[in-house]
């Protein structure tokens, strides 16, 4: 009768800590890539689109970027940017990050450390381009880059 009666009191117990409770489904998600590039050697300016989106969302940029070729006698930089439009219009993130033409290796962020990549978490509007540029800052020179991006929509 003991064990009888330890047993219901423990199912009782179960039973009120669980009334309460309801069960939500798993609404998590896995970030899907909606674009991605990459552009080898480009010794020219570049200015593209990278992505257009279907519905208002929140998206993330992945950007890298690295001198592939320095030009020692170089004066001039490569920025790298983002342009897309959110609710209160136009945006732009004008220096990602730079890297001189005379250095070799990855680019720099907006605080001057190599770093890797850079991520920009972006609320852009449906039909309205996400956009990217590479411009050289200077003179012209022989120095080359490679660029990689993806984006992905998180929600």
């Amino acid at each position: 009768m003991y064990k009888t009666l330890c047993v219901a009191v423990a199912l009782l117990g179960i039973a009120v800590l669980t009334s309460g409770s309801v069960s939500s489904p798993n609404t998590s998600r896995t970030p899907v890539i909606v674009a991605s590039a990459k552009f080898v050697n480009q010794s020219k300016a570049l200015s593209t689109t990278i992505f257009t989106p279907t519905q208002d969302g929140v998206y993330r940029v992945s950007a890298y970027a690295t001198i592939t070729q320095n030009d020692p006698s170089s004066q001039s930089y490569w920025q790298y940017g983002l342009g897309w439009t959110d609710d209160a219009g136009p945006q732009a993130a004008v220096t990602i990050f730079y890297q001189y033409g005379k250095n070799s290796g990855q680019f720099l962020n907006d605080i001057s450390v190599q770093n890797g990549g850079q991520v920009r978490t972006i609320a852009a509007k449906a039909g309205t381009a996400m956009t990217q540029n590479m411009m050289r800052i200077g003179p012209t020179d022989s120095s080359t880059y490679n660029l990689y991006y993806v984006v992905e929509q998180l929600q």
